[in-house]
């Protein structure tokens, strides 16, 4: 029996033996591997741009969302 057989009939048996709260999970979990991840979807100039500003914050260098939203909150109350 191949491995990919094998990890079948385990899962078929967890399935036959699941909660419903457990099926619930697994449907889920299956659901998400379906659907795309939106970073697959963005160009690589928008992933260059993103990681740069997560670098930023990791060295503190970010502002606080607070900040931004008390700088721009007339603009934000139309």
């Amino acid at each position: 029996m191949s491995e990919l057989q094998l990890l079948r009939k385990q899962v078929k048996k967890f399935v036959d033996t699941a909660s419903e709260k457990e099926l619930e999970m697994v449907y889920h979990l299956f659901d998400a591997s379906k659907k795309n991840d939106w970073w697959d979807e963005i160009n690589p100039e928008e992933k260059k741009a993103i990681d740069k500003g997560l670098s930023q914050i990791d060295k503190g260098e970010g502002i606080p969302h607070e900040e931004v939203m008390k700088k721009y909150a007339k603009w934000l109350k139309k």
